[in-house]
């Protein structure tokens, strides 16, 4: 197992706008086939391949009418104790890491976030207040087999007040994770999570105290003719409404590999897309079709500098009601993580230090702008760092 846990640190080294971070970001916008840092959110037991680190993230930057903002910054850090008394056989399992972030925005606020992808109320309708707090606790655990267990917890909450008028905006989610190896060079990872939400104005009523989940799981298979891995892998998201007697759906299921390539790493994937939404206002709607997606990195001209591309396009066909029906594709660039493509850097000191940035779509034309002055107001829209101590 520790074999193959190497192999994926060596590899990697779902329809939100929160989905990725930096070096994903700019590998396809995806981390479905692949194993990253940002892995550790939706199976807390991953947090063991990456003992003692600390992880932040400036968040993405946003232009407004007079201004640019950032947004969704986090930081945190995994700490980790080897539970081997027997230090002269160097083994570090069985193994206990623990971890805090902060400030991390969770793909299931998407729910109550006015202009993502799953958003639960009208486009044109009022928004619910944003919730403050934002904090993951994670608890991962190696037995001497090489198994990896862990759960996790996230609270995000507002409560405002104000001459008797209620602003309530309130997400609490625990997972649960394993990563298992069933196989010599096989890996089976599985996570689940469940959530209550609650989103509530004096003029909206989303959500009161109401469930969603999640699970998904992923196969490793390790195929020594590419260098690399075969992964299958399935995901559902649910989500129930009470009091609108809403119900919504989201699968996803597909194949990908992943391959190590002279001073770089692969992966490519095709998925299986199916989405329905009903409530008791007799509205239905449903999408279904598929998603091709891919990432690239490599290093050019000297080891600590990394260049990294990506890309995806998906077709759905969305079916309201009985009659309508429409073709919907993901955007070509709206600067959110549905784009086409995706440019990235990423710089490594002595494999510790790792700072990753995500180009804007307009860096290849307003690279000018380093040496005078422009109208591009930004070069990048996503900065992150690891270290490992």
């Amino acid at each position: 197992m520790r074999k193959a846990i190497i192999s994926l640190l060596v590899a990697g080294s779902t329809i939100s706008v929160f989905a990725t971070d930096a070096r994903v970001e700019s590998m396809g916008f995806r981390d479905a086939f692949f194993l990253d840092e940002v892995s550790i959110f939706r199976n807390p037991a991953n947090i063991s391949a990456y003992p003692n680190m600390v992880y932040g993230s400036y968040g993405r930057i946003k232009v407004g009418d007079s201004a640019s903002t950032l947004t969704d910054p986090f930081f945190g850090s995994i700490v980790s104790f080897s539970m081997n008394e027997q230090t002269e056989t160097r083994g570090q399992y069985p193994m206990l890491s623990l971890a805090a972030f902060f400030n991390r925005p969770d793909e299931a606020l998407g729910y109550i976030t006015k202009g993502s992808e799953i958003y639960l109320g009208a486009p044109n309708g009022p928004a619910p207040v944003e919730p403050l707090g934002k904090i993951d606790f994670l608890l991962g655990y190696v037995l001497k087999n090489g198994l990896m267990i862990g759960g996790g917890a996230y609270i995000a909450a507002q409560d405002i007040q104000t001459d008797g008028d209620i602003f309530e905006s309130k997400l609490y989610k625990g997972n649960l994770g394993i990563t298992w190896p069933v196989a010599k060079t096989m890996d089976l990872e599985a996570s689940a999570s469940l959530g209550l939400l609650t989103a509530k104005t004096p003029d909206l009523e989303l959500a009161d105290k109401d469930y969603f989940g999640r699970v998904e799981v992923r196969l490793f298979s390790a195929m020594a003719g590419i260098n690399g891995d075969f992964v299958p892998r399935a995901r559902l998201d649910l989500i129930k409404l009470e009091k609108s007697d809403l119900l919504r759906v989201d699968v996803a299921a597909g194949l990908g590999i992943n391959i190590n390539i002279d001073k770089g790493f692969f992966w490519t994937g095709l998925e299986f897309l199916y989405g329905q939404k009903d409530s008791n206002e007799n509205e239905s709607m449903q999408k279904a079709g598929g998603r091709a997606s891919f990432g690239i990195e490599r290093n050019i001209l000297k080891d600590w500098f990394v260049i990294r591309v990506g890309g995806q396009k998906s077709l759905l066909i969305k079916t309201e009601g009985t009659d309508d029906r429409i073709l919907e594709e993901n955007p070509s660039y709206n600067e959110q993580n549905q784009d086409l493509v995706s440019l990235g850097f990423g710089i490594n000191v002595e494999n510790r230090l790792k700072v990753d940035f995500v180009a804007s779509e307009l860096f290849p034309y307003t690279f000018t702008n380093l040496i005078s002055s422009g109208n591009q107001p930004y070069l990048f829209s996503r900065v992150s760092a690891t270290y490992s101590f």
